[in-house]
């Protein structure tokens, strides 16, 4: 459980009085209704209490104080760089205001530099912070990307073990994990794992098998909460993530490249309940070496509940909800709030390799 979900009390009213700071570059900006409305999410889901507006909020020079050990410290951040990409206007203000309160807090300019290259979609330094906590959320080293790739392209990655244990799912019953899984694949109309040419089903197979657990779904509103409540269960600082998804979802800034950017897709009350889900399991699955086989046959709420993993919060809760979510089938999806842009030569590459032929 990441440290900020322990804090109770006089603390957590503090320290939402500094994100506030943050949200209103220290009393410049009005507190917009988007920031007010991930304040409230934050003081539930985070803290287990309410927000109040108008309480006082301390000065930045008091951080630390309030704050007190580095890991918490890091926490508080986390939730800070989120404020600046929620709204497009005065990103840049509140940037600087994650800075100062990261000086407070013990950090030197690293953090607040971060943010800037990511307002201007340079994620370089991001994703090198981030290497070893993605390498778990895929479920292996990150270098082996290039390899699928590169295999993908010319249909040798497949396995026809893993394409037979996959289809054999349909012969479960529509509550076990692996018809869940199954599901979700042919929902998203995405190629089954060990089909040969399926880039994103053979990479991202451990990712995958995290949205099923979690209960989210392929929109943009659920991957952001699949990064959200990994982050909370995660023993590495996946924080970073959470911002670049929140900026590519909520405001159009890309952050991963593989993904579509889009607007007005965070949703506070249901991201940080999905982070609080994530720090509340039991389990921690997120290692290279966790073993997913054994639980594939059993039903899914039991293996939820076996590893603590609080049902109320998801956004699948049957076999009725897709699995794509309500934006549609990924690679389909048509949207006022989708940003068109020129694709890269990355996306050019990556076309039409998460979708059936």
């Amino acid at each position: 459980m990441k440290r900020i979900l322990e804090v109770r009390g006089t603390q957590a009213v503090a320290i939402l009085g500094l994100l506030r700071q943050v949200a209103t570059d220290e009393g410049v900006l009005p507190l917009h209704e988007i920031h007010l409305e991930t304040l409230r999410a934050m003081a539930e889901h985070l803290f287990q209490t309410t927000y109040d507006p108008d309480s006082p909020a301390p000065p930045f020079s008091e951080g630390l104080d309030i704050v007190g050990d580095k890991e918490l410290a890091r926490d508080v951040l986390n939730m800070a760089g989120i404020l600046p990409f929620v709204e497009e206007e005065h990103e840049q203000d509140r940037i600087d205001a994650v800075g100062r309160l990261a000086e407070a807090l013990g950090f030197d300019h690293k953090f607040a530099k971060r943010l800037r290259q990511l307002s201007h979609e340079s994620v370089s330094a991001l994703a090198i912070c981030l290497y070893r906590p993605f390498s778990l959320e895929v479920g292996a080293p990150l270098w082996l990307g290039s390899v699928k790739l590169a295999e993908s392209m010319v249909h040798v990655d497949g396995d026809k073990k893993v394409l037979a244990r996959y289809e054999g799912f349909r012969e479960l019953d529509p509550d076990t994990f692996g018809a869940a899984l199954l599901a979700y694949y042919d929902d998203n109309d995405f190629p089954l794992p060990g089909t040969p040419g399926a880039f994103f089903s053979n990479s991202l197979t451990i990712h995958d098998i995290h949205h099923v657990l979690a209960g989210y779904p392929t929109s943009p509103l659920g991957e952001t909460c699949v990064v959200a409540f990994d982050s909370g269960m995660m023993d590495l600082d996946m924080g970073k993530a959470l911002i670049g998804y929140v900026a590519q979802f909520q405001i159009g800034v890309q952050f991963d490249k593989g993904l579509r950017s889009w607007k007005n897709q965070f949703k506070p009350d249901v991201v940080l309940r999905a982070f609080e889900r994530g720090g509340g399991s039991r389990v921690n699955y997120l290692t290279l070496d966790f073993d997913f086989d054994p639980y594939l046959e059993r039903p899914l709420a039991d293996v939820r509940r076996e590893f603590g993993i609080d049902p109320d919060g998801a956004l699948i809760s049957g076999p009725e909800d897709k699995w794509c979510g309500q934006v549609g089938v990924v690679g389909q999806r048509s949207s006022p709030d989708l940003v068109q842009r020129k694709k890269s030569l990355f996306e050019r590459l990556l076309a039409g390799k998460n979708t059936k032929d």
